[in-house]
């Protein structure tokens, strides 16, 4: 740590103090001068923060619980899946399990089984994805219904305000039609159109970017610094590949796409029908408001209405639920104790469920 008299040591110092005019006092008096409204900014932007902070500090929509697996080979994959019993198509249980990326060795598996791995490894995370927005389009039906006074109005008023600026909608929820444009625009895609979309962007996850960088939906990207260079393209492309940091983040990125973005307008609208008539979202119709995903247009809508009825029942996938992986591991290892007759599943009341799928309206 310097001191006063090192400082003096060197030439012009004192030169320097006696020049610059002023003495002690009136450096003090310059140094409040500058520090008053610095004081003032950070005091403003600090109860700002707070404020913010009271309704921000607990994620409000924070979606099933899933747990992570970084990485993992085809293998151990494969056995992971049996020790928990899932199929394809599923049973009425799904394990809570999301893996960051696919897993190695996907390709090198018989078809079907390739297939079936695939769809198995996305539909927890599409589950999850899908039931954080329906939290979203559930708390905005409520909030609709009946406004909040008070500090819970307050806090009902952020949120509604937090999801209107998420979803790229501009003016006042007071006002019926903006309220129905966002509704619009929070709801679901269809777990097992989802699932079709991936497959054929991805190619059943081995394409270069579904595996290099969690591209399952195609996504295209100007930014060269978020994406992957198409061969196809030369070494100067003006387009790119988006990459991801997992796979979570590829199918909420293609869920806010789906929900925000002017050429799926006509999917929105298909779809606000059938919740205006009180009817399940139907896949099949609602593909054909994706005309717009694909250059080939038409063509690609047929080629997702071929694959829908191969992945199974829309139906049975939309009643989907996410259980914790060790409630189901410990549901298998009562059913296969030695000696003893094999149980009745266990009824769902009796399970610790972390979320569900299923249709709201």
């Amino acid at each position: 740590m310097e001191d006063s008299r090192s400082l003096a040591q060197f030439p012009g110092v004192r030169r320097r103090e006696k020049t610059a005019g002023g003495g002690f006092p009136e450096r003090i008096g310059l140094v409040l001068l500058l520090a008053v409204p610095v004081f003032l900014v950070w005091h403003v932007v600090g109860l700002w923060s707070g404020s913010s902070s009271r309704f921000s500090e607990r994620k409000p929509f924070p979606g099933p619980s899933l747990s992570r697996i970084t990485n993992a080979n085809i293998h151990q994959l494969v056995t992971l899946y049996a020790a928990y019993d899932y199929h394809w198509p599923p049973r009425r249980i799904v394990p809570a399990i999301a893996l960051r990326h696919l897993p190695e060795g996907l390709a090198s598996l018989p078809t079907h089984q390739k297939k079936t791995t695939f769809l198995r490894t996305l539909l927890p995370i599409v589950l999850a994805a899908d039931e954080r927005i329906l939290e979203q389009r559930r708390f905005l039906i409520r909030s609709f219904a009946q406004p909040e006074k008070g500090a819970q109005g307050r806090r009902q008023r952020f949120l509604e305000r937090e999801i209107e600026v998420s979803y790229g909608v501009s003016g006042s929820l007071g006002n019926h039609r903006v309220q129905a444009r966002l509704l619009r625009r929070v709801d679901v895609v269809p777990v097992i159109l989802a699932l079709a979309q991936a497959a054929m962007e991805s190619g059943w996850g081995t394409s270069r970017f579904a595996v290099q960088g969690n591209d399952l939906f195609g996504i295209w990207t100007g930014n060269p610094f978020v994406g992957m260079v198409p061969r196809a393209l030369g070494q100067d492309p003006t387009h790119f590949v988006r990459a991801f940091p997992s796979l979570a983040s590829s199918v909420r990125y293609y869920l806010k796409a789906i929900n925000t973005r002017p050429p799926f307008r006509r999917f929105r609208w298909l779809r606000a029908d059938m919740r205006q008539s009180k009817i399940p979202l139907d896949p099949a119709r609602l593909a054909l408001g994706l005309d717009l995903y694909s250059q080939r247009g038409m063509s690609y809508v047929r080629n997702i209405l071929a694959l829908l009825p191969t992945l199974g029942r829309s139906r049975h996938l939309a009643h989907l639920t996410l259980v914790a992986p060790d409630v189901i591991a410990d549901m298998v290892m009562e059913n296969e104790k030695p000696g003893l007759e094999p149980k009745a599943p266990v009824p769902l009341t009796r399970l610790v469920m972390i979320g569900s799928s299923r249709p709201s309206s």
